[in-house]
């Protein structure tokens, strides 16, 4: 229980002691070491260090590698006589201690692959949907939904989408007959091209306009793209060559 100021004086100690004891204390908040009391301060009472932790292969081992510097320069502040250099070692063990924490899992997965849109294939997409007849905004909204999860899908490196019509429309829970009228309404707008497969039509998107994998490789993806097309009659760019 720390002794009150008066409590102090009754015992005979002067208010210069007092006052620099104050002063230490002042001085240890700043640094961030434990505040002792006037008492300890006045009698020579030295802070209190907290017990070395284990340092067993175990223990070290459990806590990685960035965990095992912090506990290292946990010790060393321990030792350390110099205050200055002790509160340095202090600070560099929090940080440390900070970057070993476990990351806080994600609500969401930000990080499965760089897929990029350009802004001219959304300009021209969206253009060439106001300029089709009889268009409306709610006709517009669901055709660009259908086109970003098509765009979502698309595997490293290649412009086929993997998912069938029937998967979009059940990923987002529109009817068949909405989905057939919006896959129609981007192919005819050039966004989309759909290729028959079998009994299916694949889903292709021109590279040029949504890509995803490493740009170095864009170019190839473009002209296999391209390819592709050619070979399947279906040459129509989202942008003509001049």
């Amino acid at each position: 229980m720390a002794i009150s100021e008066k409590a102090l004086r009754r015992r005979g100690v002067d208010d210069d002691t007092i006052k620099t004891a104050k002063l230490i204390q002042g001085a240890q908040r700043r640094q961030r070491c434990k505040v002792q009391t006037i008492n300890q301060i006045i009698n020579g009472v030295s802070q209190l260090e907290p017990d070395p932790d284990d340092l067993t292969v175990r223990q070290l081992r459990k806590r990685g590698r960035i965990g095992q510097a912090a506990l290292l320069l946990d010790q060393e502040a321990i030792a350390e006589p110099d205050l200055l250099k002790k509160t340095r070692l202090r600070f560099l063990s929090r940080e440390a201690k900070i970057l070993a924490e476990k990351p806080v899992k994600l609500e969401f997965d930000f990080f499965k692959g760089n897929r990029m849109i350009s802004d001219e294939f959304h300009d021209v997409v969206r253009d060439r949907l106001k300029a089709v007849p009889g268009m409306t905004t709610s006709k517009m909204g669901v055709a660009a939904l259908v086109l970003a999860e098509i765009c979502r899908h698309l595997p490293w490196e290649d412009h086929t989408c993997p998912k069938t019509a029937a998967a979009i429309a059940e990923i987002l829970d529109m009817n068949q007959s909405d989905m057939t009228r919006s896959l129609a309404l981007l192919e005819e707008i050039k966004a989309i091209r759909r290729v028959k497969s079998g009994r299916t039509k694949v889903i292709t998107v021109t590279p040029e306009g949504s890509y995803r994998g490493n740009v170095n490789h864009h170019a190839e993806a473009v002209g296999t793209y391209k390819k592709a097309m050619k070979d399947a009659g279906n040459v129509i760019p989202l942008r003509p060559e001049p």
